[in-house]
This record gives C-alpha cells, sequence and structure tokens, in this order.
C-alpha cells in the first residue's frame, strides 16, 4: 500500500527534485512547450498549474511565492504579465502532457508538456513574415549601380596615383658640405 507517498521522488533528493522543476519549469514557461521524460512531465504539470494560478491572481504575495519557486525575475514578469493574463476566464487545465513514445538510447518514456493556450495568432504571423523573407529572392543590383561603384574606384585610384606622381616630381636639394657642417655645430 501506499501510504504517505503524494510525493513522487523520481530517485532524487528533496533538493535536487527541487532545482530540478524549477529549471524545467522556467524553461515550460519560457519556450510554452517542452520535451521531457513522462514521470517529470506529469509532475511538473502539479507544478506549473500551482504557479499559473498564482499568476491570475495578479499581487506582491502570489508574485513573490512564484519568484521563490522559480528564482528568474524575468520568468516570473512573463508568467504574471503574459500567461497569467490568458488563463484568467479558464479554471484548470493550464497544461497538457503528450505522451511520445521511447527515447531511443535507454527506453525512457518521452511526453511533450504545452500551455494550452498558446500566442497563436503571433506565432503564425512571425511565421509567415519569416517564410516571406524566406522566399523573396535577393533583388541583384542593376548594371548601372555596378558601373558607377567600379568608376568611383577608378577615380579614386587615379587621384591616388596623381597625388604620388606630384611628389615624385620635386628634385631633392643637395646639401653642401658647408650646410651640413653648419647644422651639426648648432
Amino acid at each position: 500500500m501506499r501510504h504517505m507517498n503524494k510525493v513522487k521522488t523520481l530517485n532524487k533528493k528533496k533538493s535536487h527534485r527541487r532545482a530540478m522543476f524549477q529549471n524545467l519549469a522556467n524553461a515550460l514557461f519560457d519556450h510554452e512547450s517542452i520535451k521531457t521524460t513522462s514521470p517529470k512531465a506529469m509532475e511538473l504539470k502539479k507544478v506549473a498549474d500551482k504557479l499559473i494560478t498564482l499568476a491570475k491572481r495578479k499581487d506582491m504575495h502570489a508574485m513573490r511565492l512564484a519568484f521563490s519557486i522559480l528564482r528568474n525575475k524575468e520568468i516570473v514578469r512573463k508568467l504574471f504579465t503574459d500567461i497569467g493574463e490568458r488563463y484568467t476566464a479558464t479554471s484548470g487545465g493550464y497544461t497538457r502532457v503528450l505522451k511520445i513514445g521511447s527515447r531511443k538510447g535507454d527506453n525512457a518514456p518521452m511526453a511533450i508538456i504545452e500551455l494550452t493556450h498558446k500566442k497563436e495568432k503571433e506565432e503564425k504571423k512571425e511565421k509567415k513574415a519569416e517564410k516571406k523573407k524566406a522566399s523573396e529572392p535577393k533583388a541583384k543590383k542593376p548594371k548601372e549601380e555596378k558601373k558607377e561603384k567600379t568608376a568611383k574606384k577608378e577615380k579614386t585610384a587615379k587621384e591616388k596615383s596623381e597625388k604620388t606622381e606630384t611628389k615624385e616630381k620635386k628634385p631633392r636639394k643637395k646639401a653642401t658640405k658647408k650646410e651640413t657642417v653648419a647644422e651639426t655645430k648648432e
């Protein structure tokens, strides 16, 4: 019988379990969908649902409680401003766990845990914009622009050569012995 076994230990000590769920919850709220083992996903569902319930309250005490679990200000801010607002009308079922089969190496049961209300509209807009950018061919420069650039390069090359020619044309004055002796005495 399983009396007093409310928490699944997952063969980890309490501190390790707490740190693991902190990291998993941060990743879940950041990416809104993560892939992990099935037992971890089932336990993470409990943690994430409690945090979203706190986010729906929108008071300072709830924010501090969420921060004590997540320990990341940016994720807590996103949880309270963005994710909590999505679930104000919903009274539960904030996350879903989809089992996806076994992992190849050790045959561990894998699952995807995700938020039920995603930002579909904004995500779709971003994906469409990315597809448009990728599908548009790069505009080729007209031949005129290329000719102008080459003409500019030729002008600068001519100017440089003219400057060097003018410097070379000036004859150097040869110093006499008297001048060099006078310079050394000074």
